[in-house]
């Protein structure tokens, strides 16, 4: 009887951890490029910016194949391709999207 108090509560607790997290919202998400390429998407040093404002500003459907590359592997890199796997492609283009508006 005395392990059925200890188990229960136990399963009960990682069951709760089973369950899967809302995501992040896309600003936080984005956030995470600043990093790298600069607040907005203006870089300021060798990285790319890709804002509007940045003189090496791709368009939106240029970004979203370029990360959709990445994520994929068709393009290499040295850290681009493991940040791209770390989201769905909905998750990209919502990034891109966040940035171009």
């Amino acid at each position: 009887m005395k392990r059925y108090l200890v188990a229960v509560p136990v399963c009960l607790g990682l069951a709760f951890l089973a369950v899967p997290a809302k995501a992040a919202p896309i600003n936080v998400m984005a956030d995470a490029c600043s990093g790298c390429h600069g607040t907005d998407g203006q870089s300021l040093g060798a990285m790319p910016g890709f804002n509007t404002g940045a003189p090496d500003a791709k368009s939106n459907a240029e970004l979203k194949k370029l990360l959709r590359d990445y994520r994929s592997g068709a393009r290499e890199a040295t850290v681009m391709d493991r940040i791209a796997k770390g989201y769905s492609e909905a998750q990209l283009d919502a990034i891109v999207d966040y940035y171009k508006k």
